[in-house]
């Protein structure tokens, strides 16, 4: 069992200008489960899952593969599909990645 409590969470950076990750999970695999927030405007450029990708919009709304997501929604996106995600608000979500992700750009 794993307890990841909301206190202890640390934000960290990423190579991309205005997204952040809370890793949650990591299965020892390249994948697992994290938050990312993302600032109003800001851009995950393309990529693709190998084992697909699970997200729930926790709060916000962006544009993932051409789909407007918003607060309670959700996207199984299956392996292989290639999209981006832009946030035309400032958005956190949550993410499961059996296999990791694949930065294409």
């Amino acid at each position: 069992m794993i307890h990841e409590a909301a206190a202890e969470r640390q934000w960290r950076a990423t190579s991309h200008a205005g997204v952040e990750a809370c890793v949650l999970h990591q299965n020892g695999q390249g994948g697992g489960a994290a938050l990312v927030r993302f600032a109003a405007g800001a851009r995950f450029p393309r990529h693709d899952h190998p084992g697909g990708e699970e997200v729930y919009v926790l709060e916000g709304r962006c544009v993932v593969g051409g789909a407007t997501l918003v607060a309670g929604d959700f996207l199984w996106t299956p392996p292989g599909e290639v999209h981006d995600l832009h946030a035309e608000h400032a958005t956190v979500i949550y993410v499961a990645t059996p296999s990791g992700v694949r930065i294409l750009e």
